[in-house]
């Protein structure tokens, strides 16, 4: 699941891990655990030319059945597009059978079946979501899916609906405010956000295998006092172009380099002056330290990066250019060439490797898509639930929002906001962290390569080097200069330099002369001898050369290879002793064999010669006679015999009864002995639990001290940083006073360092609480110690420096109170001058608004002339109308006057008409004009309101034009009418006038009067022409006026919001320093009250120490008179299985005499057959109620004996 082929290696692991395999305290293995580090999860959507992504996504598509294929929806290879080059084979590597072998293996860890179908799904739904394929609509943007097939693949697998799941996508829901918006999203945003949840779920499903691993490893309930751990991360990667990923690799080698370095060459040439050994230093120039502040300390490469990502409107461009306005003159540290791809460089142990920064922002934060991971959260499918269950949603915080980065910004999850990491299987040093706080990828994996140095440096370490002998993957090729390279950047060189000229074995004067006396056996005399004295003696009788090892003050020290050879000696000399040894064996075992070969001989002998003596005599008369009289001769003894036997039963019952009675004792005193010894046993297991409980609380409190003094040391280093930074502030408010007249910027410069500063202040914050929690567990572990009494007295006169420390810094921070009271005075005297220079626009804000007041009224009076004229031109128009109307009634004949005349009546009264609509227009544009006049009122209203004038006004102008020109056009069409309307009428009676024309002279002299009139009117006419053209003319260069009049009311106003802007910023920021400086208060309080407390606590301490030391020894008194009884105990019983031996050897005896009666019995019965047959019939009922007593007694002497074995 995280290795993969690459082109150097066809099994690359692609992630970091540590093994850890504990043990407690009898050597058992109490279990394991896995740490893994920096998952390439990139890996799972596209790989490079030549390489795989992770082995499990072949091995499922090759090895799955048709039931797999079906449940999990797979496909070829050349279907996904997640595998940049299809199906990429390793050869002699069959991806099937690797499948069977994975399946077995992860059931081997206990992983059900439900387990492994989960697994295998998860990695189809990555495959799948490659394939969902969005396009970007015309003119707009918003993405959208055309096919949804492959979403309704991937909703089946992940349990989720499809319209939610592409509708999280494409229209994501974000939280303005109080209220949720939707936000359109781009082709190129929505494909990276299906990416990174792609990603994401492989990653999390990856973790959560690493735990599933976890538990079944370490399934023992007994306490780890010691372990084994095995690191295997990758090495220095320089590529053409590196990128964030290895930064973070390298940086993690340069710390393994450094401690290898400190271990090699510092540590081993410490020990030698240590040991007063004759030795002169060698300084190999590997301090690797520089690089490491470069990238981890303060306003290093790391820092600016987190820094970085806590501004809106920060870019990749800012953040290279941070680096290198903060690092230019840095050794270690290498601007670009002018032409160069990368943005930086930095000089690593291993050499020179240029970095691109680009996408680092988005690399260190890590954002997704919170609706999709909140829809995650509640699929029906457990596995999804279980891996999503833990992700926070904080893609609603408007703090988060980076509007500048075009990849679904608005709402994203930043890795390392979640409380803890369900990875974590080893935590050797507990850091408490706020929780919400903003954690980036690089704080979390700073954090884990802190916790792991620790664990390193607490541990013997060895170093294992991996060299690559060819680039061409082939066996038995070595080529020289890539191993040579290897070599060097490893330190392995130096590192057999120092081995060659330096004395890297060792050994205790007393472990030596242990294990070599065998050498020079009769050269250290008898009695007492010091060890070092000894231990020279036995060199000189080897006979080494002086410059093949030195002496130390406790310690012999000798050059590569001499140690291996005293070994060999060593051997030399056991074989050659157990030789001799076996020898002297073998021969004791043959003389036993020789010995019981000859008894056997003699014993056949003797047989064989009384075996011919019976063929001799067996046919002698006198010899049959002889074995037909003897066992006459046994009846005359009969009686005595039974006399004997009556007293040796009555003895024996005697005798058994007394030995009952001593079992009986015996057995009373076993079960007071036994009870006494489980009580023993049980305090004895006490005793021990408790010895082995002090001892891992010693190594706790050990291990506490060295983090304590880590956090001791950081804090010192974090106070100096402060001062530092208070210098820098002191410069910078001068700077500042300097440069007060651009006040904007200034601004921005304060707002930019109050950020660093509370950023800090935050990081500041988080220390002290850490260090309080350590101080406070501390305390608890305090309290638990029973033994090693100097240790604590060491401890706490450590804490006595401490407090020394704390007050120094108590007097720095004072220092540090004092220089930011006198920054928020400078801070209230800027903000006066600032009330000041807003009070002056102010003025001029209202001074200006006067004369754009007194413009515009200027501009209505103009306007209200203008329409004056038009209405007066409108009016000379009609009577120039009537005029000529008249002009042709006066021109028809006497006889139709009268009808003429009341057709002119007709005429007028269609005039009449014309003007009332002349007048319904008048009021009309009366009205309007009141509407524009209310509008302008609007328009002044708006201003005072600080609103956008230009465009308000802009458009109402617009409003204004379009609808003069509509009016313009109406009157145009009116004048139009009317001339119509004059023209047929004189076409109309143009006849009748020139037939009527010689009786009507007086109305032509009337008609020469009305043209005399006429031309007056036309001349008039011309002049009001000539008036509205200057009108016009004042009316655009008002309007000139206006627009520039209003655009610097616009910038006044722009002026007046930043003045306004700036105070309030000023007087948050005043605030905000007095919080500060009432929790600096509080803060210097509770550091007095915590000494108080600690002094307490001290002398609280001095009591328990007391009391345990007092409970110790009474316990080592009780330890001892148990011990005592116990071998009291041991020695009774040996003496009751001493007894219970003997009572066996008489049991035996017993059975032996029973078996002689058993034969006599026999015997008296064929004799009582051949003399009296009732006799010894009374006889045999007698010995055989005899003998049923005898066996029940032995009965129940083998019982007894039973019970005492």
């Amino acid at each position: 699941f995280g290795n993969a082929k690459t082109v150097k290696n066809d099994n690359s692991s692609r992630f970091g891990k540590f093994i850890r395999i504990n043990f407690d305290t009898s050597g058992f293995i109490a279990g394991a655990s896995i740490e893994t580090y920096l998952l390439e999860k990139s890996r799972a959507i596209r790989q490079a030319k030549e390489e795989r992504t992770f082995h499990i996504f072949y091995q499922l598509l090759r090895g799955a059945n048709t039931k797999m294929i079906t449940d999990y929806l797979l496909e070829d290879f050349s279907r996904y597009r997640y595998l940049t080059h299809g199906n990429v084979t390793i050869g002699g590597v069959d991806d099937g059978e690797e499948f069977q072998n994975t399946v077995k293996a992860m059931q081997i860890m206990n992983m059900s079946t439900d387990d492994l179908n989960s697994i295998f799904r998860t990695i189809s739904e990555v495959l799948q979501m490659g394939n969902m394929q969005f396009k970007q609509e015309r003119n707009s943007d918003q993405a959208t899916l055309p096919d949804d097939t492959v979403a309704q693949k991937v909703c089946h697998l992940l349990g989720i609906p499809v319209t939610d799941f592409v509708r999280s996508f494409l229209k994501p829901k974000l939280k303005v405010g109080r209220d949720f918006v939707t936000k359109a999203q781009t082709q190129a945003q929505v494909d990276y956000a299906v990416e990174a949840i792609s990603k994401a779920i492989y990653e999390r499903m990856f973790k959560w295998i690493v735990t599933r691993i976890n538990k079944s490893l370490d399934r023992s309930k007994r306490q780890g006092s010691s372990f084994i751990g095995i690191l295997d991360i990758a090495g220095f990667e320089i590529f053409q172009l590196n990128s964030f990923e290895q930064l973070c690799i390298n940086y993690t080698n340069e710390k393994l380099q450094q401690l290898f370095n400190h271990t090699m060459f510092v540590l081993e040439q410490e020990e030698y002056r240590r040991e007063n050994i004759d030795w002169e230093f060698m300084d190999f120039g590997l301090d690797l330290q520089p690089t490491i502040d470069l990238i981890e300390k303060q306003m290093g490469i790391l820092s600016l990066l987190d820094e970085e990502c806590w501004f809106p409107k920060a870019t990749d461009r800012s953040y290279v250019d941070k680096l290198i306005n903060a690092h230019a003159q840095h050794p270690k540290f290498g601007k670009p060439n002018y032409k160069a791809p990368a943005d930086f460089s930095i000089i690593h142990y291993a050499g020179k490797v240029e970095y691109s920064a680009e996408q680092w922002l988005m690399k260190n934060m890590d954002p997704l898509n919170d609706n999709v991971v909140a829809l995650l959260q509640t699929a029906s499918d457990p596995f999804t639930r279980e891996i999503w269950k833990d992700a926070p949603l904080w893609g609603m915080r408007p703090s988060l929002v980076r509007p500048n980065i075009a990849i679904v910004p608005d709402y994203t999850e930043i890795v390392g906001l979640s409380a803890a990491d369900p990875n974590d299987a080893t935590s050797s040093l507990k850091v408490n962290i706020k929780k919400g706080m903003f954690r980036t990828v690089g704080q979390l994996y700073k954090e884990q390569l802190t916790k792991l140095m620790s664990t390193l440096k607490n541990t013997n370490p060895n170093f294992v080097r991996c060299i690559l002998p060819n680039q061409q993957k082939k066996a038995g090729v070595i080529h020289s200069p890539l191993v040579l390279e290897q070599l060097r950047c490893n330190g392995v060189l130096e590192g057999i330099r120092i081995c060659r000229n330096g004395f890297p074995n060792r050994i205790l004067f007393q472990e030596f002369r242990q294990r070599y006396e065998i050498l020079c056996p009769n050269v250290i005399p008898k009695g007492f001898m010091d060890g070092k004295a000894a231990s020279q003696k036995m060199i000189k009788e080897l006979e080494l050369d002086e410059n093949l090892y030195r002496i130390g003050l406790t310690k012999i020290f000798f050059r590569s290879g001499v140690l291996g050879h005293l070994e060999e000696e060593r051997d030399l000399k056991l074989t050659d002793i157990i030789t001799q040894l076996q020898a002297l064996c073998r021969g004791v075992l043959a003389r036993k064999n020789y010995q019981r070969r000859i008894q056997q001989l003699n014993a056949i002998r003797v047989i064989q010669r009384n075996g011919r003596a019976l063929m001799k005599i067996r046919n002698w008369k006198w010899w049959r006679l002889f074995t037909k009289i003897k066992p006459l001769l046994q009846v005359t003894r009969q009686d005595e015999e039974l006399t004997q036997k009556q007293e040796e039963i009555r003895r024996m019952k005697a005798e058994m009864e007394s030995r009952n009675s001593q079992v009986q004792e015996i057995e009373q005193q076993l079960q007071m002995v036994q009870t006494e010894r489980n009580v023993v046993n049980e305090r004895l297991i006490h005793l021990t639990e408790a010895l082995v409980e002090s001892d891992e609380n010693l190594r706790r409190v050990q291990t506490r001290k060295m983090e304590l003094e880590n956090m001791v040391q950081e804090i010192e280093q974090r106070l100096e940083e402060e001062m530092e930074r208070s210098n820098g502030w002191t410069n910078e408010r001068k700077q500042l006073e300097q440069k007060l007249q651009d006040v904007t910027e200034q601004l921005e410069e304060e707002e930019h360092g109050r950020q660093k500063l509370q950023i800090e202040r935050v990081q500041f914050e988080g220390k002290i609480k850490n260090f309080e929690d350590i101080v406070a567990s501390q305390q608890n572990e305090l309290s638990k110690l029973q033994k090693e009494r100097k240790f604590l007295e060491d401890k706490l006169q450590e804490v006595a420096h401490q407090q020394q420390d704390e007050g120094e810094k108590l007097k720095n921070l004072l220092r540090l109170k004092t220089k930011q009271e006198s920054q928020c005075a400078d801070l209230e005297e800027r903000l006066k001058r600032e009330i000041e220079l807003r009070q002056k626009l102010e003025r001029d804000i209202r001074r200006l608004e006067g004369e754009v007041q007194e413009l515009r009224e200027q501009l209505q009076d103009r306007i209200q002339q203008i329409h004056d004229l038009q209405v007066h031109l409108a009016r000379r128009e009609e009577e120039l109308t009537q005029a000529v109307t008249n002009i042709e009634t006066e021109a028809a004949t006497k006889v139709t006057f009268q009808r003429q005349i009341r057709e002119f009546q007709t005429s007028i009264q269609d005039l009449q008409d014309d003007m009332e609509s002349e007048k319904e227009s008048r009021k009309r544009l009366e009205r309007e004009k009141r509407e524009l006049m209310e509008e302008n009122e609007s328009l002044r209203n708006e201003l005072l309101d600080r609103k956008d004038i230009n465009q308000v006004m802009l458009e109402r102008e617009k409003k204004r034009e379009e609808e003069a020109a509509t009016l313009k056009r109406a009157l145009e069409q009116a004048h139009g009418d009317r001339e119509s309307v004059i023209g047929e009428l004189r076409l109309k009676y143009t006849k009748q006038i020139e037939e009527l024309s010689g009786q009507f002279e007086n109305a032509k002299k009337q008609l020469q009067t009305f043209a005399k009139d006429r031309q007056q009117q036309q001349t008039d006419l011309i002049d009001r022409d000539n008036e509205i053209k200057n009108l016009n003319a004042q009316k655009q260069d008002i309007e000139r006026k206006r627009r520039q009049l209003e655009t610097y009311v616009q910038e006044l106003q722009h002026k007046f919001n930043d003045s306004e802007r700036i105070k309030n910023e000023t007087t948050d920021k005043l605030q905000r320093y007095q919080q500060d400086i009432e929790s600096i208060n509080a803060a210097f309080i509770e550091m007095e009250q915590r000494s108080q407390n600690n002094e307490r606590a001290v002398a609280m301490l001095n009591q328990d120490i007391q009391e345990l030391q007092e409970n110790l020894q009474e316990e080592n008194r009780q330890k001892m008179n148990a011990l005592t009884k116990l071998r009291q105990t041991e020695d009774l019983l040996a003496e009751l299985k001493d007894q219970a031996e003997d009572k066996e050897e008489e049991r035996v005896k017993a059975e032996t005499k029973i078996i002689q009666l058993t034969q006599q019995n026999a015997e008296l019965r064929r004799q009582a057959e051949q003399v009296n047959v009732e006799q010894m019939e009374e006889l045999r009922r007698q010995l055989q109620r005899e003998k049923e007593a005898v066996l029940k007694q032995l009965d129940e002497e083998k019982l007894l004996n039973t019970k005492l074995v």
